[in-house]
């Protein structure tokens, strides 16, 4: 390997639930890949082994690591985070219990709510109450602190490893009683984990809040014990200051800070996906793109719509348990390589969400699984080479590949082949059906998107899904299965916070502009703050999220994106008394509105729920040169979808350049991924080497 010393390297890592992917990129372009298997049981150990496999100088020539991580994301999933205590006013004690009145299957008689992530026996009701308008009716005495760190301290003998969530009545309004109790328990518990939902999500609806400041909470050890293996790794290498990890909202934080809002981490293995697809929808001009991140595990969906990556205030973890901060909305099915088909108990093929993982994974990785996945019917279809997976890193075999799927067949009374066809058509709707979801929902026509696909198992199954749906185009990214760690490389450092502030559109005296423009003050003075950065290179964006009075849902409205002058002002009117303001984002809510739900009510008064802001440092618009132009081009049989054998032409990606066009079948190798192009599809090469795959051109 060639001195680097005179180059800076920015490295990317995602974790993701088989592998552990690297993308590392130098300021000429020159790249290093990696893909390691991922160490569920302590997945730091899969980071620092991707890094020691760069060969970089990492004290000398790295400018800056950032690291998407599921840590989090698995806690809430698998429920291995802290036991939570939950402190609520006292009289709510059963809020999470509660929850609300809808639910996934209407008349399905058997579905049972997802329990709550702090116990009812671990929730404690605290006296004082502060009412609707932030005033405060019944005081918090010292008498009431000390009853509730008794009863703290009583919890706390039966397990010390606990961590607490305090979330009070209207805290939004008025935080406080929660401020008092926060720091009464800081100084009587100082090593126990503690959200405020003042802190946390000061917003309006108190289950969604609640349900949010005890994620928090329950995710704190967790954070804090990954994030200390973390540091002290880095430390090691001499790369801690230089180090972030990737947010929930697509932006990245630097690592020292990460601990304070272990919520901020939940999303974050999925971020640098949907990152990396708006940027590739953009350098190709693709105003309405769906991003999909099929990797081992699962598929991630998001859209991107007139060139802009969406975004949303609430997730569900688990249907009827939200959290609500700021998130890229992406859609997330069990719909990834090692995904299992089985037979349900109707007789019907399913697969997913159920996983192999990466131990034991696919029956054809040979270390001891069992069940056939998407992986397998791959290999018995041919359209994996066995001796090329990751490069030729590891072997597949296909033997057992086939007798995985034959255990399926036989129970549905189809040859092999048939039942490999089977599997991938079931796993190709699946996925069609989270394009819809992202899409329909929003009220948008999906037939006018382009696909985006990658991750490991995406560019095996993107031209069946566009074909599927009728989209007009599947495009795969340069070295796709890398995709979601070269997003962590271009990630913005961003800063999101909403705040409620309820206020009538048509009055004339309402303070809203003021607000508004007081927020997004406050977030980019405190990025210029954590960060050192000068004023002119920190954006500000705002919103405002709007429904006609009576409703019970808003709609978000963006209001501002660009920078704020020497005074920090925002370059909109705050005048109470100038209406453009008012008048502009009434009419674009009633655009919204309409677009979302076919009909506006344009003589019906409207009002402000909640106000966003967000301060933002564009990331670094790195791209990788990944291909040498060396490779080879065979040929070998190939099932296509009708069941029938064809001798496929199979091309080694690095010889492809731009202006190349082939026509189906035909199978793209490169060591982090395949394309499948089926019969009736051309592929043609772009300028910057996406592979884009589009039905019927060039016949």
């Amino acid at each position: 390997m060639t001195k680097r010393d005179d180059r800076s390297w920015r490295i990317g890592i995602d974790t993701g639930g088989t592998f552990t992917d690297l993308v590392a990129v130098d300021s000429s372009g020159n790249t290093i890949l990696r893909k390691v298997s991922s160490t569920p049981a302590k997945p730091s150990l899969a980071v620092f082994e991707a890094l020691a496999r760069t060969e970089v100088n990492l004290d000398e020539e790295l400018e800056r690591f950032i690291l998407g991580t599921t840590i989090v994301t698995n806690a809430v999933i698998q429920r291995k985070g802290a036991e939570t205590i939950l402190l609520t006013t006292a009289g709510f004690e059963d809020v999470l219990y509660i929850q609300r009145i809808d639910r996934p299957k209407m008349y399905d008689l058997q579905w049972v709510k997802a329990a709550p992530y702090a116990l009812r026996r671990n929730t404690i009701g605290v006296p004082g109450r502060v009412l609707a308008d932030g005033s405060i009716r019944e005081d918090l005495t010292q008498a009431d602190l000390v009853a509730v760190g008794d009863s703290i301290e009583a919890l706390l003998a039966g397990n010390a490893d606990m961590a607490v969530a305090v979330a009070f009545l209207f805290s939004y309004l008025n935080d406080t009683h929660e401020r008092l109790v926060g720091d009464y328990l800081a100084q009587r518990f100082p090593d126990l984990p503690i959200s405020l939902s003042c802190d946390v999500a000061p917003v309006w609806r108190e289950y969604e809040r609640t349900s949010t400041t005890v994620m928090d909470a329950y995710c704190q050890r967790v954070a804090r014990g990954f994030l200390q293996e973390m540091t002290k790794g880095l430390e090691d290498l001499g790369i801690r200051e230089r180090s972030a990890l990737m947010k929930s909202n697509g932006g990245q934080v630097p690592i020292d800070h990460a601990a304070s809002r272990p919520i901020d981490m939940v999303l974050s293995g999925l971020s640098g996906g949907m990152i990396a697809g708006h940027f590739w929808s953009q350098q190709l001009n693709s105003s309405r793109a769906v991003s999909l991140d099929m990797g081992g595990t699962s598929a991630d969906v998001g859209v991107i719509i007139d060139g802009r990556l969406g975004f949303s205030g609430t997730h569900e973890i688990e249907w009827g348990i939200p959290i609500t901060i700021p998130v890229i909305d992406v859609t997330t099915i069990g719909a990834g390589g090692s995904s299992i088909a089985a037979i349900d108990y109707g007789g019907l093929l399913r697969v997913g969400p159920e996983s192999a993982g990466a131990d034991p994974g696919p029956a054809c990785y040979g270390k001891g699984g069992v069940n056939a996945t998407i992986t397998d019917a791959n290999v018995v279809l041919g359209r994996l080479d066995p001796s090329f997976f990751l490069g030729g890193e590891l072997s597949l075999d296909a033997d057992l590949a086939s007798k995985a799927v034959e255990g399926i067949a036989q129970e549905l009374d189809l040859d092999l082949v048939s039942t490999a066809n089977a599997i991938i058509a079931v796993a190709v709707d699946n996925m069609a059906g989270a394009v819809r979801l992202v899409t329909v929902d929003r009220g948008y026509d999906y037939r006018d998107f382009d696909l985006i696909a990658f991750g490991g198992a995406g560019p095996l199954h993107a031209a069946r899904i566009a074909d599927r749906l009728g989209m007009r185009r599947a495009i795969i990214p340069p070295s796709p299965g890398l995709v979601s760690a070269f997003g962590t490389l271009i990630a913005d450092e961003r800063i999101d916070q909403r705040i409620t502030l309820v206020r009538r559109l048509d009055d004339p005296s309402n303070d809203l502009p003021v607000a508004l423009a007081g927020l997004a003050n406050a977030l980019v003075k405190s990025m210029i703050e954590q960060t050192g950065a000068d004023q002119a290179d920190v954006l500000a964006e705002t919103s405002v999220s709007c429904r006609y009075v009576g409703q019970n849902y808003e709609q978000e409205v963006r209001t501002y994106s660009g920078h704020l002058d020497r005074s920090f002002e925002l370059a909109i009117s705050i005048d109470p008394n100038d209406p453009s303001f008012r008048v502009s984002l009434t009419e674009a809510f009633h655009e919204s509105h309409r677009r979302a739900y076919g009909y506006a009510l344009e003589d019906q008064p409207i009002e402000s729920v909640y106000l966003g802001a967000t301060a933002l440092i564009r990331g670094n618009p790195v791209r990788p040169q990944p291909y040498s132009g060396e490779g080879k081009r065979t040929k070998r049989q190939v099932c296509v979808d009708d069941g029938t054998w064809v001798e496929t032409d199979i091309i080694d990606r690095n010889v492809l350049k731009p202006g190349d066009q082939f026509a189906g079948p035909l199978i793209v190798m490169e060591p982090t991924s395949t394309t499948y192009v089926p019969p009736g599809f051309t592929m043609q090469v772009d300028d910057a080497r996406c592979l884009v795959l589009s039905k019927g051109v060039g016949e």
